[in-house]
């Protein structure tokens, strides 16, 4: 059956949606779109949309990616039109193209994120790269995650490809790659509060995008 890999951008106030209310707009915009989605087999048939990985809640993305499994020879740039015209605002369609090849959640490996907010009064560029240099240097760092079973210590280190500061006057942007797709999954809020205790940051006055999904590799999703 044909796939079509679609990249969409998820902003504004669709950031505040959770990855299960995501699935169901593009189920529901497929639907009104009259796309011959495929559907699983079995006694409770769900239609065959991928997702590369779960953005977390609160967080904007500008290269998400989904793949869509049809019935029917539709066209990529058809596929894109009519979700264009019957996603909700915030979810928005960018680019559709033929896929194949492994499954998309198989692909994942690794994520980009750029966090921007106030740099703290007191705290100097300089002060900022030292207290990174500190932090990665650091052979664990331990996070804890609220989960339905309990409290969950994590160590977020090995997860934590790369970290990087740029300042402009109070404003401070964190670029990070972080591990994703796996057991090592790292969100950047972690590495945000993580970040709070060693500098003084508040990780709640970051705005955070993230601008990439990557392979293992390396590789953009879209090009594989």
């Amino acid at each position: 059956m044909p796939r079509v890999r679609l990249v969409y951008r998820q902003e504004g106030q669709a950031r505040f949606v959770s990855h299960l209310d995501v699935m169901r707009a593009f189920e529901r915009a497929a639907r009104r779109a009259g796309l011959p989605l495929a559907y699983s087999q079995g006694f409770n048939p769900r239609p065959k949309l991928v997702f590369a990985a779960p953005l977390p809640v609160g967080t904007s993305g500008c290269r998400e990616y989904v793949d869509m499994e049809l019935e029917g020879d539709l066209s990529p740039d058809e596929v894109l039109d009519r979700l264009r015209r019957n996603l909700p605002g915030g979810l928005v369609p960018v680019a559709a193209r033929s896929a194949a090849g492994p499954p998309l959640m198989s692909l994942v490996g690794r994520a980009c994120y750029l966090a921007a907010g106030k740099l703290p009064r007191g705290l100097s560029p300089e002060h900022v790269e030292e207290g990174l240099a500190r932090f990665l240097a650091r052979g664990e760092i331990v996070t804890e995650r609220k989960t339905a079973k309990g409290t969950r210590r994590k160590n977020i280190r090995p997860g934590i490809h790369r970290l990087r500061a740029r300042s402009d006057g109070d404003r401070l942007e964190l670029t990070m790659e972080l591990e994703a797709g796996s057991a090592r999954n790292v969100r950047p809020d972690e590495v945000l509060q993580a970040l709070g205790v060693d500098l003084g940051l508040d990780a709640e006055n970051f705005a955070v995008l993230r601008t990439a999904v990557l392979s293992r590799e390396g590789f953009l999703l879209w090009d594989l």
